[in-house]
């Protein structure tokens, strides 16, 4: 059963038990006052670019949609650049993807966005309390030009579910990230990937632009545990703040995500610049450490370069039963201490960490050593990073 704790607050953090007791871009997370929300002024200041939304055309941010289906006429739009002056990997978006998504009510029409009715009552949680599924466009009018000013709610809510709502995001990424920081690991969430909106959660950005969030839903709850259905591993926020804003939390497993007999394909990037792959490796399933990364290939072509990523998994988790990453156990690599990235302040003090290789740092078999000392030396730790760590057998 889905329970909500109350865990340790983070300093400054006010106590609260409904999020109407919490500043507009505030929700009430398990009794504390978390800011998950930034105000359209600061919206508006982040935005960058030619125009409102950064170099996306207008519109691609279109508030009508199409009355046969309720999906957005804005349609998906996504541009991936790199930033030499900066040394970024830069991805601008809309949040919506390449394919159909049909209007979405976690738990069924008429039901909360809380938990499972089987868990309990559906409406009963600070962050969405009293809150019934699918919104109503138009009962608090708000000035978030997001969803069409609409409070959150678009203009093209079905009586079946929520829809959702395109958002500008801009994602700046590391370009050559250094994997031999000696301040890592840290939790997944400790980062500032996403410059715009609403950054709670969010680990990383899909190929697609979608967004990547960690594997909790917005009480720190796991989304297998809380019962929450994901097709192609994702769904809409709640209707708060710029509206439903569709993420991932699990494997996106209707887009590319497999090859067999493959290195997994390229899905993403997390958001301390590594990329993310999907299921498999040459030899099998890789080798990971408790960040669900690694050192390894990702081409079969002879000489091929190592790099640090890491790699979705087909993963489902169950009530006492250790965590399996989705994407992401922290941002590694982990070097065995990614226990010590759990805080109060990310999801009440959740462990997310993958269960590892048994070794401080994974390699992937058959990855050449030359090749590993190439890609480590062109960093500021050099090869003799790896003489203060045990590595399993490669």
């Amino acid at each position: 059963m889905l329970v909500l704790a109350t865990a340790t607050l983070a300093l400054g953090t006010a106590a609260c038990h409904t999020s109407e007791g919490c500043p507009a871009d505030h929700l009430c997370i398990r009794g504390g006052c978390k800011r998950v929300i930034a105000k359209a002024a600061t919206l508006a200041a982040r935005r960058n670019g030619n125009g409102t939304h950064g170099t996306l055309p207008a519109r691609c941010f279109n508030h009508t949609y199409d009355p046969a289906t309720a999906a957005p006429n804005a349609g998906p739009c996504v541009a991936w650049r790199v930033d030499a002056a900066a040394h970024e990997r830069v991805c601008e978006s809309n949040g919506v993807p390449p394919y159909y998504v049909p209007p979405y009510c976690p738990f069924g029409a008429g039901q909360g966005y809380c938990r499972s009715p089987t868990q309990g009552n559906s409406t009963d949680c600070p962050p969405f309390a009293g809150k019934v599924c699918p919104c109503v466009p138009g009962v608090a009018p708000t000035d978030d030009d997001e969803a069409g000013g609409t409070g959150g709610c678009p203009s093209g809510t079905t009586a079946v579910g929520d829809v959702m709502v395109p958002i500008y995001q801009l994602f700046r990424f590391p370009l050559d990230p250094d994997p031999t920081r000696p301040d890592r690991p840290l939790h997944m969430y400790n980062n500032t990937a996403l410059s715009t909106g609403n950054s709670y959660q969010v680990i990383g950005a899909h190929l697609n632009g979608v967004q990547l969030k960690g594997p909790a839903e917005a009480n720190g709850f796991n989304v297998d545990t809380s019962l929450i259905p994901l097709p192609c591993g994702g769904h809409v926020t709640p209707p708060v703040g710029p509206g439903p804003v569709y993420h991932y939390h699990k494997a996106a497993d209707c887009q590319r995500i497999e090859t067999a007999g493959q290195h997994g394909p390229l899905v993403g990037y997390a958001a301390d610049g590594f990329a993310i792959y999907g299921f498999g490796d040459f030899r099998g399933s890789p080798v990971l450490d408790e960040c669900h990364g690694h050192f390894g290939a990702t081409s079969g072509a002879p000489g091929a370069a190592v790099t640090y990523h890491y790699h979705a998994a087909d993963a489902y988790n169950t009530p006492g039963s250790p965590h399996k990453p989705y994407y992401l156990g922290c941002l590694g690599p982990s070097v065995g201490r990614c226990n010590e990235t759990v805080a109060a302040q990310y999801d009440g003090g959740a462990n997310w960490c993958g269960e590892g290789c048994g070794f401080d740092v994974c390699v992937q078999p058959g990855t050449g050593k030359a090749a590993l000392a190439a890609y480590l030396d062109a960093h500021p730790g050099s090869a003799k990073w790896l003489d203060g760590f045990s590595v399993n057998p490669y």
